[in-house]
């Protein structure tokens, strides 16, 4: 894997997770409180653990050269920018509490992530060499094997200390999903020409495979009856409802 990939896919997998974490555990009627701590934790310590996991595991790989032209700088400011916008997110939805401004917002940011999707396949197909479905088996591989192995990895863990089936589900979830997003600035940041195209599949990549794992994954984990829903309810109704507090395993004894 080259440098501008391999490079990209330590800061993916060095990435909190994110809202769309949150959003899956609610969708899905995992441990959302869990969840959203896991989330503050993750992002948090990402400002510490992000560039030393990225200094450490880029000197094993790639040779001395490869390291000195990282720029650190466009690291932190694309750090502090995405951190920014999740505290004055935060901020935004204790200060206000108004139902339409959080449904505005939440359909800016929807739309936001859409456009950085769509910028991300026009930047990774920009080069015919470098292009999304035209590079080795490696590639898909490799991107694939941290969000499938920490998934894995995840369940045995949370099964082994016996944490509650939601939990198990929350802690998967969180373990294996990523915020690309991250990933995405660095690479706007760091590279050009080619070697922007080639580290642009990586998020990309990450991100539609992601999608996909964690929707099998939640659909099974609903079915064993490892969430809060029902297993024989109406799929739709179980996307539409929220059981977090009337689930019987959760219930407060007085």
């Amino acid at each position: 894997m080259s440098a501008p990939m391999g490079i990209t896919l330590l800061v993916v997998t060095s990435s909190p997770g994110g809202s769309y974490s949150n959003w899956w555990c609610s969708l899905f009627n995992a441990d959302l409180a869990l969840s959203v701590t896991m989330t503050a934790i993750s992002t948090v310590l990402s400002t510490i653990m992000l560039p030393l996991n990225l200094l450490l595991y880029s000197q094993f790989v790639y040779d001395a050269d490869v390291t000195s032209k990282l720029d650190w700088e466009a690291l932190f400011v694309s750090l502090i920018v995405v951190l920014s916008a999740i505290t004055l997110g935060l901020y935004c939805s204790s200060r206000f509490d108004s139902e339409g401004f959080k449904q505005n917002v939440n359909m800016l940011g929807n739309i936001s992530g859409i456009a950085l999707v769509v910028f991300s396949v026009l930047l990774s197909g920009s080069d015919d060499e470098a292009g999304l479905w035209s590079r080795s088996s490696t590639f898909y591989i490799g991107v694939a094997a941290p969000c499938v192995l920490g998934l894995i990895v995840a369940n045995i863990i949370t099964s082994q200390y016996q944490l509650r089936k939601p939990e198990r589900v929350t802690v998967s979830i969180e373990c294996c999903y990523q915020n690309v997003g991250i990933a995405t600035s660095v690479a706007l940041t760091m590279f050009k020409g080619n070697e922007l195209a080639e580290a642009m599949g990586v998020p990309l990549y990450y991100g539609m495979v992601e999608a996909l794992v964690l929707g099998i994954y939640c659909v099974i984990a609903w079915k064993a009856g490892w969430t809060k829903a029902p297993i024989n309810e109406n799929f739709m109704t179980v996307l539409t409802t929220s059981y977090e507090l009337t689930s019987p395993e959760y219930e407060i004894v007085v």
